[in-house]
């Protein structure tokens, strides 16, 4: 019975040794290191570029997959905010309004510099959140909104194609 137990162990040693767990996705496994470029943006919202991008940086920091570099990178992500826009999402029954919905969409470009291969190209990523002007300030939607936006931005970037 012993040699039997022994003989499964080593099978199962070998069967996970030969399927290694790993936390980066389907990344390839050359990018070590990106850049995130200064986000441009396509709206009048004053300062969502620099706002997302520090978020950005942020969740892909958090992340750890691959460390943000400011050159030299494996890979480098580019990013355009295309819209931004407050609109009335419910009104009372004397048709004021009680919810706004903020949204946001982004273009981006994920490159393998390694490889010279495009590994996004023009990926769209929309948010939006639902905010109540009576216990929320649009500061503080747009904040979350920014945060949902960067948080996907990243999971595309790594495992998104």
């Amino acid at each position: 019975m012993t040699n039997r137990c022994s003989l499964v162990a080593v099978a199962l040693v070998l069967l996970c040794a030969g399927c290694p767990y790993g936390v980066r996705g389907n990344l390839p496994g050359h990018l070590t290191t990106v850049t995130i470029l200064q986000m441009r943006s396509q709206t009048s919202e004053y300062g969502l570029e620099q706002q997302l991008t520090s978020l950005v940086v942020e969740a892909m920091v958090s992340d750890g997959r691959l460390a943000v570099v400011s050159s030299g990178a494996d890979a480098v992500l580019e990013a355009v905010i295309t819209g931004f826009s407050r609109t009335p999402y419910s009104y009372t029954s004397s048709e004021v309004v009680e919810e706004y919905k903020l949204q946001i969409s982004v273009r981006i470009d994920f490159e393998d510099r390694v490889q010279e291969v495009a590994l996004l190209e023009s990926e769209t990523v929309a948010e939006w959140v639902i905010y109540d002007p009576d216990t929320e300030t649009f500061v503080d939607a747009k904040a979350r909104l920014l945060a949902d936006a960067a948080e996907e931005i990243v999971r595309r970037t790594l495992s998104g194609w």
